[in-house]
């Protein structure tokens, strides 16, 4: 959901942990509120097409910092 100052709150939310040298960990983070000024792009995931992926398998390099 969303408040009227655009900030977006997210429950059961994880983060994907990328690495070049074995395959995506998945960490989960729970609740979190992230502030609206911090937010660039908000998209859905196709949950139907997400859980057929096998993350153990996906190497890719983690992103850099975004400064």
């Amino acid at each position: 959901g969303f408040d009227q100052t655009i900030n977006i709150i997210l429950d059961e939310s994880h983060e994907r942990v990328f690495s070049s040298s074995s395959g995506i960990a998945q960490v989960v983070l729970g609740l979190h509120i992230i502030r609206g000024d911090n937010i660039a792009i908000v998209g859905q995931i196709d949950e139907s097409i997400d859980s057929r992926l096998d993350l153990g398998n996906i190497k890719a390099e983690p992103l850099g910092p975004i400064v």
